[in-house]
């Protein structure tokens, strides 16, 4: 049996290492993939799958109607795009041509003929994600990169498709409902924790960091960073 490598494991894994540098116990329970992700990360990722061609049409009209505006907050800042729709264009063909290297990656390694043609952007989405969601089940346990620890670099098939669906919904503005937790990341000392409706875990929203910190690392957080400002003030 594995460690699950999704981001279910992320507060373990920071604990393990923690223990295996200075000693720190912890309690941090860990969980176990079945038999590689777990059940929740592998529903997780079918959900994100299927919803991916309505999320690039939405990108799409932001090509037609121009470039999202910037949201608000220290993260998602860019310059101003070159010219209108600039922004959704590129986003979409990031996803799109996710999707069908994804897709050719796993024909390549399950021996399949390729697609001899693609269609239009959109037969290109559909027959993409339709190949990707009969072969998801084998690719999150099977594909050479099925057990790498998702992050944003990460080649594995779950951690690729979540960091498109992530993306789309961001720029489509259709983010859970955010609490922001005014103090700053542990990692990257910017004031970007949040976290989304129903989630379970506190996230840094700096791209460039993405640390994900359960409620009980977040008060512990909190309460190192206030002792350290009363001895500051106290000197």
């Amino acid at each position: 049996m594995k460690v699950c490598p999704g981001p279910c494991n992320n507060a373990w894994r920071r604990a393990e290492q923690q223990l295996a540098q200075d000693g720190t116990e912890h309690d941090i329970p860990v969980t176990w993939g079945q038999p590689v992700h777990c059940q929740r990360c592998t529903s997780r990722t079918h959900a994100q799958l299927a919803e991916l061609p309505e999320l690039v049409v939405a990108i799409s009209l932001e090509a037609v109607n121009g470039t999202a505006p910037k949201t608000t907050g220290t993260i998602g800042r860019a310059a101003t795009p070159a010219w209108p729709g600039q922004a959704a264009r590129l986003l979409t063909d990031h996803i799109v041509g996710g999707l069908v290297e994804l897709e050719d990656d796993i024909r390549d390694l399950r021996r399949l003929r390729h697609r001899p043609g693609r269609g239009t952007e959109g037969q290109g989405v559909t027959g993409a994600v339709r190949f990707l969601a009969a072969h998801l089940d084998w690719a999150l346990v099977e594909h050479p990169l099925a057990g790498e620890v998702h992050d944003r670099l990460s080649g594995n098939p779950a951690a690729q498709i979540h960091s498109w669906h992530r993306a789309a919904l961001r720029f489509t503005r259709r983010d859970a409902r955010l609490e922001h937790h005014r103090v700053p990341c542990p990692r990257c000392e910017l004031l970007t924790l949040f976290r989304g409706d129903g989630d379970d875990y506190i996230e840094c929203r700096n791209i460039n960091c993405q640390t994900l910190l359960t409620p009980g690392e977040y008060l512990e957080h909190t309460r190192r960073l206030a002792s350290a400002q009363r001895a500051t003030a106290a000197a």
